[in-house]
């Protein structure tokens, strides 16, 4: 049974941690979508008052936040001879200087696709805004080549499940971190559509994102990203019956919500297949396997096929924070990290 709090004399290099959200509307999303109490990741230094971990400056190494300013919950990967391994190749991506693809944003474009399906209300106008920003910053992103000769820009979950495949591929097995069936809800979405879009091979699909051509037009149209999320987050929280709810009040509104979502028809519906696509689309174009191309109003069936089977090659891409601190099979629950002020400045 794993211990209720650890010190940062007992962490250990490559430890990761699972951080609870902060005040911003998009931490605040990550929780809510992802049902989680973390929205963020990072791994422990080999100095264990230093996180590595990937944020808005990018891939860095940072001192630990004031104690208290946020819980952090500490994962250990199992029967692993040496971590140190892992932080050895993250280093690689501080020294490189990883970019860090706008916040949260793109990670949060396709989990709020995969939780809620975009359904006719003004929850799915809400969902749609926050879907044109996230395209509009990949648009963006792709346009002004802001990743030269980098391969996987990445977000804080993502960039600790890659580091440790990483040090798997390269060290041996033992470093893989395995997940159980539970990480299936964006690749589920996405295996969906491919069988939907094998059914019906002549379809035709409206694109309705902000195209490149039209940029500054759309920047101008456009609420901010912490706009988007904390109107998308009011709105959910109040069909949840959670806003003021009491714990179990709480976790009744969200077991009856996981009981509808579960419910739901399996047919997606065309707006969603046509918003997956734009949002892998770009993705890939950023990661540099696809280019963009042409601005297109439709998109055939085929098209979107093939941009879907490949966004399922990049794992990564869809592992979240609750996934590392409950979905895995072989991370070790060590206890919610606990320091005073003394033992940070004892480290620095």
């Amino acid at each position: 049974m794993a211990a209720d709090t650890i010190t940062l004399q007992e962490l250990k290099t490559g430890d990761i941690m699972l951080f609870s959200p902060t005040d911003e509307a998009i931490s605040k999303l990550i929780v809510f979508v992802t049902h989680s109490k973390v929205s963020h990741t990072g791994m422990v230094d080999y100095n264990p008052a230093y996180i590595i971990n990937e944020q808005g400056e990018g891939a860095m190494r940072r001192l630990l936040g004031a104690p208290g300013e946020r819980t952090i919950y500490i994962r250990r990967l199992k029967n692993a001879p040496d971590t140190s391994k892992v932080v050895d190749i993250a280093m690689e991506y501080v020294n490189e200087q990883l970019p860090y693809p706008k916040s949260n944003l793109f990670f949060l474009g396709i989990y709020v696709l995969a939780g809620e399906f975009i359904p006719d209300t003004l929850t799915g106008e809400l969902i749609k805004n926050l879907l044109r920003v996230v395209c509009y910053e990949l648009i963006k992103l792709v346009n002004e080549k802001r990743f030269p000769g980098v391969d996987t820009p990445m977000v804080c979950s993502q960039f600790a499940a890659f580091c440790y495949d990483q040090t798997a591929l390269k060290y041996g097995p033992e470093y893989k971190i395995h997940y159980n069936e539970k990480v299936a809800t964006v690749p589920s979405l996405i295996r969906t559509i491919l069988d939907q879009l094998i059914k019906e091979p002549e379809k035709t699909y409206r694109l309705d994102a902000p195209k490149k051509g039209l940029l500054g037009e759309v920047e101008e149209e456009l609420m901010s990203a912490e706009e988007c999320c904390g109107k998308l987050l009011e709105h959910l929280t109040k069909n949840r019956l959670m806003e003021g709810a009491s714990p179990e009040a709480a976790d009744g509104a969200m077991k009856a919500s996981d009981e509808m979502m579960a419910a739901r028809p399996t047919k997606v519906s065309d707006e969603v297949i046509a918003a997956v696509y734009q949002y892998g689309r770009l993705l890939l174009a950023l990661f540099g396997s696809k280019e963009l191309g042409e601005d297109a109003k439709t998109v055939s069936a085929k098209e979107i096929q093939e941009v879907l089977e490949e966004l399922l090659r990049f794992q990564e891409t869809f592992v979240t924070p609750e996934d590392l601190l409950s979905n895995t099979t072989n991370l070790e629950d060590m206890g919610i990290l606990t320091y005073t002020q003394e033992d940070l400045d004892r480290y620095k």
